[in-house]
């Protein structure tokens, strides 16, 4: 198990990592654990954003990156790759149903 702390402004996160199999986030203000979110392979995230947030399941984890599984184009998949840093910055309070509800929402008006 690889264990990440990551500091931010308002808030940080400690990561409990194990390769192959789960990515464990804990939310950390002042100085309590508030939230704690746990991903398997398989399972959905958010990867990236701009208008709308993307998202895609997860193909695997290693000590250092989750990487997605984001479909194929011109006949050969693709994934993405995100730090743990990032990783844990994006999905903290992750709720698939949420940001399915705002994806289509959001839809409407671009």
């Amino acid at each position: 198990m690889e264990i990440i702390k990551v500091n931010r402004p308002h808030e940080s996160y400690a990561l409990y990592v194990v390769p192959g199999k789960s990515v464990e986030i804990h939310t950390i203000k002042n100085a309590s654990v508030v939230e704690i979110k746990v991903f398997h392979i398989g399972d959905h995230a958010e990867y990236d954003s701009y208008n709308l947030r993307y998202t895609a399941p997860i193909k695997a984890i290693t000590a250092k990156n989750v990487i997605f599984d984001t479909g194929s184009r011109f006949g050969r998949k693709e994934t993405k790759r995100l730090k743990m840093e990032s990783f844990a910055w994006r999905n903290h309070d992750f709720d698939l149903a949420e940001v399915q509800a705002q994806n289509a929402e959001t839809s409407q008006y671009i």
